[in-house]
């Protein structure tokens, strides 16, 4: 074979591309490799469920079979009231845990995350590593109407910032609004209104990633039945979807309940969400015994995330 250099161009660089045709495993593990940092930009499911286990009337080991076979990887709790069993329960999952400090009852010392000397029962598990957490009073007393912090209840807020092993960032906010009045019951209603108004803000700056807001929220749907629903219609004014309600859009022959007849505990996600699925945990599913466990029924779900690695804009501890 003659010199290359005494060859045309093209016959020159047929070793080169003879190799990269060989090697073509090279080849497309570098474009992948270069396609991923580029966009930056990973898709999964998240499987959440919410449950009011009223002061922790159900079991620790009834309550894990539930979440287990619910798939659930993040799990919020209301009325948790009992600190021990939050401990077991996350113990017994070998989840992370996000919950308040102590009982007003019980005179032992407070962690540094109670709120104004009281426990917090809205608790927070999850499989995901979690990056940033608060515990704080989100919700007024009987004898305010305004969001306040430093108001002395015995019920509060979670919001965390969770961290997938894909990398995704996902915040997810735990509350239980109000329990106190009907649609009709202006005060009442406003008093929510409020208490939902100062969690949208305590969100802001998470708004360019997944939010997902779940917990017992105190009050029927304004998509559902007549009245002075005014949480859910907010919610949906600031761009949150109603994840049950999304995916059985018929009130009829989906009445959703989770509270005796009513429904009043959801999942709210932003539009770095999109629904997938969502139930009803009624007696038999999950090895859910139903009202036998709570007053509640609990509320499934999943999410399809899509977003940006990227850190949140709000920074992180």
């Amino acid at each position: 074979m003659p010199p290359l250099d005494t060859l045309p161009t093209a016959w020159r660089l047929f070793p080169v591309l003879l190799f990269l045709v060989c090697d073509g495993s090279s080849l497309s593990t570098a474009v992948g490799e270069d396609q991923t940092k580029t966009s930056g930009e990973t898709t999964e499911n998240v499987n959440v469920l919410s449950y009011n286990i009223h002061m922790w009337q159900i079991g620790v080991d009834d309550l894990a079979t539930i979440i287990r076979q619910s798939g659930a990887d993040i799990v919020g709790l209301n009325e948790a009231w009992n600190e021990k069993k939050n401990e077991a329960i996350a113990q017994e999952l070998g989840f992370n845990a996000v919950y308040g400090g102590r009982s007003p009852t019980e005179p032992h010392p407070a962690k540094t995350h109670t709120i104004n000397g009281f426990y917090m029962p809205q608790v927070l598990l999850t499989k995901h590593k979690v990056i940033h957490s608060e515990v704080f009073n989100a919700l007024a007393a009987k004898d305010h109407e305004r969001f306040d912090s430093d108001v002395p209840i015995h019920r509060g807020g979670t919001l965390a910032v969770l961290e997938t092993a894909k990398g995704n960032r996902i915040v997810v906010f735990v509350l239980h609004l109000h329990p106190w009045g009907e649609g009709s019951d202006e005060k009442m209603t406003s008093m929510r209104l409020q208490e939902i108004e100062g969690i949208a803000k305590k969100l802001q700056p998470y708004q360019d990633l997944p939010v997902v807001i779940l917990g017992d929220f105190n009050t029927q749907s304004h998509v559902d039945v007549d009245g002075g629903w005014k949480v859910t219609r907010f919610l949906e004014s600031q761009g949150y979807e109603d994840l049950y309600r999304t995916t059985r859009p018929d009130p009829q022959s989906h009445p959703g309940q989770t509270f005796r007849d009513t429904r009043i505990d959801y999942i709210f996600h932003n539009q770095h969400c999109s629904a997938v699925s969502s139930q009803v945990v009624q007696e038999g599913v999950f090895g859910s015994r139903g009202y036998d466990q709570s007053d509640h029924l609990a509320i499934s779900g999943v999410l399809k995330v899509e977003t940006s690695t990227k850190p949140a804009v709000h920074p992180v501890n």
